[in-house]
């Protein structure tokens, strides 16, 4: 199987608003949506959120959306520790849950939180991953410590840049 794993920003590091009213959000999801359909395409039959809120979770979505279609597909949360959502807002608990009951694995990389438990979700994903889509602008974090290690481990990385709405593959300088 080739499988992909998204990472990417949280709601708040973005420039745009997670509404149905907002036109770059919008349009960045529409444009998460054609990379995710172009690697189907282009073979790639299993992918991997780490079910952050933000990009993880969207991703999650449309590769749920998509495997009506498609019941083929497999879809891993990687999760980074059991009780991830439960400081989260109702809507994203929900949003989270309902990604959860239509996977087809679940994978806690850690019993409980710790300060490196992120980190090693992030090395999981990437490390049983071909590929990585990522939502990143290029600063400071979580997304940039995944992007970097994926790029050490040789994988192909994809970029869509949510300031741009720039899809592109990044290569190791």
């Amino acid at each position: 199987m080739k499988t992909v794993a998204f990472t990417g920003h949280r709601p708040e590091k973005l420039n745009f608003r997670e509404s149905d009213t907002d036109e770059k959000y919008l349009s960045f999801r529409k444009i998460q949506l054609k990379v995710i359909n172009r690697l189907l395409e282009l073979g790639y039959n299993r992918f991997v959120s780490g079910m952050a809120r933000g990009f993880d979770i969207w991703a999650a979505e449309d590769v749920c959306k998509i495997k009506k279609e498609y019941p083929q597909i497999e879809l891993i949360c990687a999760v980074p520790y059991e009780g991830q959502q439960e400081l989260w807002k109702d809507e994203y608990k929900k949003r989270w849950e309902n990604i959860i009951s239509q996977s087809d694995q679940i994978v806690y990389t850690s019993n409980k939180y710790t300060k490196s438990c992120f980190h090693k979700r992030n090395r999981y994903i990437v490390d049983i991953s071909d590929a990585v889509v990522c939502c990143f602008d290029g600063t400071s974090g979580g997304t940039a410590y995944t992007v970097d290690y994926a790029l050490k481990k040789h994988k192909l990385v994809i970029q869509i840049n949510p300031h741009t709405l720039k899809v592109e593959i990044i290569n190791k300088q």
